[in-house]
């Protein structure tokens, strides 16, 4: 199976702007990776990283100066059809939740347009939590239930791949939660999922994303490339913890008088409930990050 994105030493160059001027800057140098159907795939780094240009490539909206971009192992982006969102719809706040959806489809211009709207716009409203705001204009919409706008939207045109660039920029804490189960649901379809942001740790502390990546001036700031995010569990007893968890959570490591569970589609809250629930006492806990496994090893004590 092809990965549904896959970077091969990727650069791309910007001109600077200036009249005149054929001075170039490199926002994305000889970046190489990819992301598997249904992975949830951070971004991360400062302002000017190369976030954003890693998304425009990725949605294949911007095309590389050097190496190559693939999509499900084919160099045409409409083998995926990627999207690229944000956390907002456009801002036609007099349009109902209905109405714009059906104006995004009427851009994506859908085979399925001729559908009453019901069959095409009430079950994916229901499955992204939209049930009961159709008739709701985006300008009386909350950040969480704008971002499922923007969700649904996206998903209207089937993709395989979704570039999300700071979708939890205007969420408070619980509104980030709600988010995050969100993005878990659509990654559960089979759809990779690509998210920018400066905010790596909030996002860990969530429990979201299966790896990180940390772009520095461009560049992947790892040679592996990635981290994964776990959570660090402090017990009384380690041996006893280790038995009464490892069948519940096959990924569990020992670490000393540690354990450490990765944040793979699951948040701290609910191992820490698992643990509860298997009379499991911890002492303390704390989100960190390690080196991702590379493919086909295992991971560390």
């Amino acid at each position: 199976m092809h990965p549904t994105l896959e970077f091969s030493h990727v650069t791309r160059r910007w001109r600077a702007g200036i009249l005149g001027s054929e001075a170039e800057s490199i926002a994305i140098d000889d970046c190489s990776f990819s992301v598997a159907p249904g992975e949830i795939v951070i971004v991360t780094g400062g302002g000017g990283a190369g976030k954003s240009t890693l998304l425009l490539l990725a949605a294949g909206q911007a095309q590389p100066s050097e190496g190559t971009v693939r999509w499900n192992g084919s160099p045409d982006p409409a083998e995926v059809r990627p999207q690229l969102i944000g956390a907002r719809p456009w801002e036609y706040n007099f349009l109902t939740v209905r109405q714009a959806l059906a104006f995004h489809a009427d851009q994506l211009a859908l085979a399925d347009a001729a559908l009453p709207a019901p069959a095409r716009f009430v079950p994916l409203m229901a499955a992204v939590g939209l049930r009961g705001l159709s008739r709701v204009r985006l300008g009386q919409l909350g950040a969480l239930d704008r971002l499922r706008v923007v969700v649904a939207q996206a998903l209207l045109a089937e993709p395989r791949l979704i570039c999300c660039e700071e979708p939890f920029a205007f969420c408070g804490p619980e509104e980030r939660l709600a988010a995050a189960r969100l993005m878990r649901i659509v990654a559960g379809k089979g759809i990779a999922v690509l998210i920018a942001t400066r905010d790596a740790p909030t996002l860990a502390a969530l429990g979201l994303g299966d790896r990180t990546l940390r772009l520095e001036r461009g560049r992947l700031a790892q040679a592996a490339g990635a981290t994964r995010s776990v959570l660090e569990l402090a017990v009384p007893s380690p041996d006893d913890a280790m038995t009464r968890l490892s069948q519940r959570l096959p990924s569990l490591a020992r670490r000393g008088r540690r354990l450490r569970v990765p944040l793979a589609g699951q948040s701290p809250e609910s191992i820490l409930a698992l643990c509860r629930d298997v009379g499991v006492r911890v002492r303390a806990s704390r989100v960190a990050e390690e080196p991702s496994p590379l493919p086909g090893t295992a991971a560390g004590p």
